[in-house]
């Protein structure tokens, strides 16, 4: 659907149409940008992009606006390859296949680059955010318990995350959903990159110490989703897992727990 040259609809259907439509009438303009400055609550903001939650309609959304930073960005999005158009199909198909990831509900093509909007979670925090409070440990349990069997889920469904980090797993209550999946990429059942996942998971648990009780109902909620042995998760995981650690360790004063 082309609505004008400056902006076109790219993905999908009635939110693809009523973003249009209030990028049209505003005085802004269509440069989503300026839009997003003046009517969204900012989240994040840097030369690359532009993140903030919105309301359309009294409807919650995320939005995320792909700055175009090069001729080349642009290049690449016109031969459909570009972040947010890979990261709108995964989630699509993600959660076609029931893993818990926001709904993917329009990706358009503006003058400033590229916006995608996704569904809007407004009650929750992610998983980094909620240790901190700090919750008791009987509160946590349900809630890693929900991320090893949705992460299981994703890997199941032919996927790795890419940057499973704890802020990249969002508890509504309810579920553990998977956010941002710019990195997201179809992956072979228990391929390296599911590893890397799994490690990248561990390693934040180390640094904020969860203790080791925590820790084991995330692996065996993980491992009984996938049909897994514990033994053989920890064997594919832990290779990445110690070149993880030192990394860390280098930034780290050493203090961190090892769990595995």
């Amino acid at each position: 659907m082309r609505v004008r040259k400056d902006l076109r609809v790219v993905r999908g259907d009635s939110w693809a149409v009523r973003m249009a439509e209030v990028l049209l009438q505003s005085p802004s303009g269509t440069v989503a940008g300026s839009w997003i400055e003046e009517h969204a609550q900012i989240r994040k903001s840097d030369t690359q992009s532009l993140s903030a939650l919105a309301w359309l309609d009294n409807q919650p959304c995320f939005l995320k606006l792909y700055r175009h930073t090069s001729p080349l960005h642009k290049a690449m999005f016109a031969l459909g390859v570009a972040r947010p158009l890979r990261n709108f199909s995964a989630a699509r198909e993600l959660d076609a296949q029931g893993v818990a990831v926001p709904r993917p509900l329009a990706c358009l093509q503006v003058p400033d680059g590229i916006l995608l909007v996704i569904e809007g979670l407004t009650e929750g925090s992610n998983l980094l955010d909620l240790w901190r409070r700090p919750l008791e440990e009987n509160q946590l349990v349900p809630i890693i318990r929900a991320a090893g069997e949705n992460l299981a889920a994703l890997h199941s469904a032919g996927y790795a995350h890419g940057n499973c980090k704890w802020s990249n797993l969002f508890w509504d209550g309810f579920r553990v959903f998977l956010v941002d999946l710019d990195s997201a990429r179809k992956s072979g059942l228990r391929s390296s990159a599911q590893a890397r996942d799994l490690a990248r998971f561990t390693v934040h648990a180390e640094e904020l110490r969860i203790g080791p009780r925590v820790y084991e109902e995330f692996l065996e909620a993980y491992s009984q989703r996938l049909g897994d042995s514990r033994r053989a998760v920890v064997q594919r995981m832990l290779p990445v897992l110690l070149r993880y650690r030192k990394k860390h360790l280098a930034r780290q004063d050493g203090s961190a727990q090892r769990l595995i």
